[in-house]
């Protein structure tokens, strides 16, 4: 790591292929910040990080902080128009966000470099004087309790409640954070108004906050709008009721919370166990890594480990280990586990596995080598880190401003500076049946208590001393194995030297018919990485479900092969996955290049002596049946998106028709079907990264002979959409057990000429902003509202949507098409000034420079895929959008979204709805 000059007294440490400079400074009101001139930053950003989260709630208005995140939108003083801050951001280019964690809150955008001073001159606003206006405050109670109903149904709120009922009430963590109607005005004493204004005071001043400013702007320029804009935030005095939060002393969970096991009831089909260890909080332990170490050696994946004995045994399906909570006094070490309903019922013997890994593992100690190799990783990942959006960047950094010590606000993520023994020691002290609560998901556990929210039903009690002794009994020898020397871990670790200097396009190889494959070298992003990208363009496999059906369960157990003998490429920073797709099935390899060739071949040999497994074939057809029945629970918004796409385009499909394929599908019936599907295959392909030609040539050779490719006719994937008749609505409707409605509708274009999908993009930048804040912030219509241009194989199309927990779908239709008459006809009225800012947000979405290898693989993959082989559509659209005019954007308004519409309407209805009389 490379020391980085800021301060006179501060040096940050940062990756030595960093190239941007950072200053850490301090305003004269005590304001915490952190300068980054970014020389080849595409936006300038702007983050700010409260040290206050929804622990902060008052207890009799639960629910306040969040609230109070919302409320800051809804004006200030010297903006006191709530969509003055948000249409200033979206109208140059930018994007902004907030959100409320436990003990921080964080909120931040990004513009372009020009328009950053009025964006800061209206973001600072925020924290100095908002306007905490009545009328606005009704209305967003309104926003908050949508944002409550349409997560009603959301499993990880469902039980996160149970987690919060079933731990120590006098923490803060038991507090309701999201906040409803009932907890933010039901219980308290003085109005809601007075409640923001002296949380703002205690909590929103310059000690309590931090300020990251990141642009191309240089470190002067950077400091003089950080010192103009935010000077005048407001500073602990003796007068005053600002504070910073106190530490908290009351431990998550009581001892008799611990050594418990929890049923949960959930309103999907799900078969978990989630294995909780309770630790203390690790924030001290930021250099050494201590957690992330043990997650890795118990969350091994590899032969022989506990997750491979565990599917071995048919008891689970998938493994992880390390996640779950964690705050200033705590930390969760948790195993989440996907479990089979033989798994279910051997539940204790599954924990009985994990308590055998842990005590293996206080016994045998952990070796050098281990540390060692992790430490390797994550020094490589940090010098050869993908570049980041400003955005990001300011975010992750006024958080780590929190946490770390100020020389580590850059490395403290990637800091391993050795292995703490003491600590492993002390945590995997704590790792021990007496003190776990193993929580257990499935809709046929007995319960007999409900959530004071969101309905879970549950049951919790003390593990019996018959249990525990189980859990402790020790065998005769360990049940797995823990990982050996990683042969995957990168040698080469510079790029490779660059062949060709000028070539910034891929180039099509020589190649059999039935093989496009394509090859650059990237002379940019000099990094020893690269991305292999290969479609199997396979009719057989997506021409209706149940061949998708065969598909997704074929890619499935060739991945649960892979997953356990190519896990050491993984930890090695080599990603792949086999994934069906629209046209037949897809494999991406990505990360460090050197070994990418050879996990290639082991996918290739994989897919061509692939060897049946009858026992993994019932664990992933279980598993994938519950997973495409669950969705019918998803948010009935979502669904409808993926209606969409199954009504318009071939080969896309949806989960429970999917899942009714499944129930049937039988292993012989698996086993006679899937040669069926290879019968004809074609491929593309796309080396992008530090392989020379020659590289790319071998691996196109090994593809072509591994598929036995060399003597198949050449074909051209399959990429039909179904046309909408112009002038004429067709709709979809559908009913789903969900509390709130939702609406869908989609303007097809009639043409794929430049002119269609200039007018489209346009028209989805100018009507968005406009759309959200008349039926989200106006009508309060729902708090998921939305346009987005949605294009389908080049096809235009424009998506307006709407989900509600109270409106009607007559109403919710209705207030679509005012909306769109009204943008129609006022669109000649557009101002210059905001019409020429549309178009140059549409062609710098269109033609900034790729920040990273990861997005420009991307992007000349879609082209590829697309046939946009000279790599020019993207430029030629923006010429287009750069000459439209606006007379003639008004007329394709009137005609596309109006009189000749090639309109779809999509409705979900909430079974509730039907049976209450509120709906048609």
């Amino acid at each position: 790591m490379v020391p980085e000059n800021s301060s006179p007294s501060t040096r940050l440490e940062k990756s030595p292929n960093d190239h941007r400079q950072y200053q850490l400074t301090e305003l004269d009101n005590g304001l915490s910040v952190l300068l980054v001139h970014d020389a080849d930053a595409l936006h300038s950003a702007a983050s700010v990080a409260i040290n206050a989260g929804h622990f902060q709630d008052p207890p009799d208005v639960q629910g306040l902080a969040h609230f109070l995140e919302h409320m800051l939108f809804m004006g200030t003083d010297a903006f006191p128009d709530p969509d003055e801050y948000p249409d200033f951001v979206d109208q140059h280019g930018g994007q902004h966000n907030a959100w409320t964690g436990t003990e921080h809150s964080n909120f931040h955008f990004d513009i372009r470099p020009q328009h950053f001073a009025p964006a800061l001159e209206r973001f600072s606003r925020l924290f100095i004087a908002p306007g905490f206006s009545p009328q606005w405050i009704d209305k967003e109670l309104q926003a908050v309790e949508s944002e409550y109903r349409m997560k009603l149904n959301d499993e990880l709120r469902r039980l996160y409640q149970v987690h919060k009922e079933t731990a120590n009430p006098n923490h803060p963590f038991t507090k309701f954070s999201v906040g409803n109607a009932q907890t933010l005005v039901g219980n308290q004493d003085g109005s809601l108004q007075q409640h923001l204004q002296a949380f703002f005071k205690r909590w929103y001043h310059a000690a309590n906050m931090t300020l990251v400013l990141v642009g191309p702007q240089s470190l002067d320029e950077l400091h003089e709008l950080a010192s103009t804009y935010f000077s005048d935030v407001a500073e602990i005095t003796p007068d005053n009721t600002a504070q910073v939060p106190e530490s908290i002393s009351e431990p998550l969970y009581t001892e008799a919370q611990k050594g418990v096991v929890i049923h949960v009831r959930p309103l999907k089909n799900a078969c978990r166990m989630i294995l909780t260890l309770p630790l203390p909080g690790i924030n001290d332990d930021y250099p050494f890594k201590s957690t992330s170490l043990l997650a890795h050696m118990l969350g091994y994946e590899g032969p022989g480990s506990l997750c491979s004995e565990l599917k071995t045994k048919g008891w689970i399906t998938d493994l992880s280990a390390g996640g779950g909570i964690s705050g200033s006094n705590f930390k969760d070490f948790n195993f989440n586990i996907q479990l089979t309903q033989r798994g279910l019922d051997n539940y204790l013997q599954v924990a009985h596995f994990i308590f055998n890994a842990i005590d293996a593992l206080r016994q045998q100690g952990i070796e050098d080598f281990h540390y060692h190799e992790r430490q390797q990783m994550v020094a490589l990942s940090y010098r050869y880190q993908d570049a980041i959006r400003s955005i990001d960047l300011a975010s992750q950094l006024s958080i780590n401003m929190m946490h770390y010590a100020p020389e580590h606000i850059i490395s403290g993520d990637y800091l391993m500076q050795g292995m703490n023994h003491s600590k492993l020691s002390s945590l995997l002290d704590y790792m021990r049946p007496e003190q776990c609560r193993l929580m257990l998901i499935h809709h046929s556990l007995p319960v007999n208590q409900t959530t004071s929210l969101y309905d879970t039903a549950y049951r919790a009690e003390k593990f019996s001393s018959e249990q525990l002794r189980a859990l402790n009994h020790e065998p005769d020898q360990p049940l797995c194995q823990f990982p050996s020397p990683n042969p995957f871990i990168p040698q080469q670790v510079e790029p490779q030297p660059l062949r060709e200097p000028s070539a910034r396009l891929p180039r099509l190889l020589a190649s059999a018919p039935a093989l496009q494959s394509w090859h650059l070298q990237d002379a940019d992003f000099r990094v020893p990485k690269g991305h292999i990208y290969l479609s199997l363009v396979l009719p057989e496999a997506t021409n209706n479900t149940l061949a998708f059906a065969h598909a997704r369960v074929w890619c499935e157990l060739v991945l649960d092969k892979l997953n356990e003998r190519c896990y050491d490429a993984e930890v090695a920073g080599i990603q792949f996955n086999v994934y069906p797709q629209q046209s037949g099935i897809s494999i991406h390899v990505s990360g460090f290049s050197q070994r990418q060739p050879e996990l290639l071949q082991q996918i290739i040999k994989a897919l061509t002596d692939f060897e049946f497994d009858e026992q993994r074939f019932s664990a992933i057809q279980q598993h994938l049946y519950h997973n495409w029945i669950a969705l019918n629970r998803h948010k009935p918004i979502n669904h409808l998106f993926t209606v969409l796409n199954q009504t318009l385009q071939r080969g896309c499909y949806i989960g429970p028709d999917l899942a009714a394929e499944l129930k049937t599908m039988t292993a012989s019936k698996f086993q006679h079907h899937m040669p069926e599907i290879f019968r004809q295959m074609n491929a593309i392909m796309l080396i992008h990264g530090d392989w020379p030609i020659d590289t790319a040539q071998q691996l196109t050779t090994m593809v072509t002979q591994g598929l036995g490719l060399q003597n198949r006719p050449q074909q051209g994937p399959l990429r039909e959409v179904r046309l909408l008749e112009p002038g004429r609505d067709q709709r979809f409707h559908c009913r789903l057990p969900h509390p709130d409605n939702a609406i869908a509708y989609f303007c097809q274009g009639q043409s794929l000429n430049l002119d269609e999908k200039a007018h489209f993009l346009l028209l989805n930048q100018l009507i968005s902003p406009g759309f959200f804040s008349e039926l989200r912030t106006e009508q309060q219509l729902g708090y998921m509202v939305g346009t987005s241009y949605v294009p389908m194989n080049g096809r235009p199309g424009l998506l307006f949507y709407v989900q509600s927990p109270h409106a009607s779908l007559d109403d919710m239709e209705t207030a679509i098409r005012d909306f769109i008459r009204s943008f129609c006809e006022q669109l000649s009225e557009v101002p210059d000034a905001v019409w020429q800012s549309a178009k140059q947000s549409v062609i710098a979405q269109l033609t900034d420079r790729d920040p990273n290898l990861r997005v420009r693989a991307q992007r000349m993959w879609t082209s590829i895929n697309i046939d946009d082989t000279d790599f020019s559509l993207a430029q030629a659209m923006a010429d287009k959008v750069s000459s439209t005019q606006l007379s003639t954007l008004v007329e394709s308004a009137s005609s596309r979204l109006l009189t000749q519409a090639a309109a779809l309407w999509l409705t979900c209805e909430s079974e509730e709805s039907q049976a209450e009389g509120r709906d048609r």
